[in-house]
């Protein structure tokens, strides 16, 4: 019996130990919570940032419009994914330019330079996210229009930006077989009570960003509500039951893993 108390204890001084990072966290986060930062003559909001603990991805959210430049830029060790939410711009690479129209999205490696010109008339609304997080973005230390400031230092290598379609896939469209792989991307359409389930690991991060309608998220702690332009951020680890919450909504989801090498 005595042994029996002994490892009874035991068990429960293992469980005091766990560190938290082992616990699954979930938390809301409302547009309006969004932190600006300026980049050449683009406002942005980040949303999801290390501020708020994420270590693994990012997620920026910007409104330009026709003519406004995202200065060129580096990330040293982070890949950027851009998206087109509404209306144009081009990916600009030094003198180069390449249109983008709403429902496509550039993967850029790191260490390739890169900025945005918006083209559409009216709003262009763009997201992005960064894996990992780039710190020095959001200092401006990396906006190449500031007077005086240096060229970006990185290259422009032919083929490594990719040009994907993620409005015509309800599923990922960005994953390890294109060379991301620090983070996946989805593009999800749910009607409404609409599922899907995901899996996080230790370690690991989600992102589950809301551009129409608004969905639940249900996990360990309980079940959570977001509406449009609202972000779930959630680490792992454990499993999600992600569903519909509207006529249709339309979701961003990323999937960022413990390991980013």
């Amino acid at each position: 019996m005595h042994s029996l108390w002994r490892w009874n204890g035991l068990l429960a001084a293992i469980v005091t130990w766990l560190p938290a990072s082992q616990a699954q966290t979930i938390r809301v986060i409302r547009f309006s919570e969004g932190k600006p930062f300026q980049m050449g003559e683009v406002t942005s909001r980040r949303i999801v940032h290390p501020d708020i603990g994420a270590k693994r991805t990012t997620l920026n959210y910007s409104v330009s419009q026709n003519g406004s430049e995202f200065s060129q830029h580096v990330h040293d060790h982070s890949d950027d994914t851009i998206l087109v939410l509404q209306g144009r711009m081009d990916l600009r690479q030094g003198d180069s330019r390449v249109p983008y129209n709403a429902g496509q999205c550039a993967f850029v490696p790191a260490g390739q330079i890169h900025g945005t010109i918006t083209t559409g008339e009216g709003d262009t609304i763009m997201i992005s996210f960064q894996t990992p997080p780039d710190l020095v973005l959001y200092t401006g230390a990396r906006d190449s229009s500031k007077p005086g400031a240096a060229p970006p230092q990185g290259v422009i290598a032919p083929g490594a930006v990719k040009k994907i379609d993620f409005a015509g896939k309800n599923g990922f469209f960005t994953d390890a077989s294109i060379g991301s792989k620090r983070a996946a991307g989805a593009h999800r359409i749910l009607k409404r009570s609409e599922r899907f389930t995901t899996d996080i690991a230790e370690g690991g991060e989600q992102v589950l960003f809301v551009w129409k309608g608004a969905l639940k998220v249900t996990g360990k702690s309980g079940t959570y509500e977001a509406g449009e332009k609202d972000t779930v951020f959630v680490t792992g680890p454990g499993s999600l039951e992600v569903s519909g919450d509207a006529d249709e909504s339309t979701i961003i989801q990323i999937q960022a893993p413990a390991s980013t090498r």
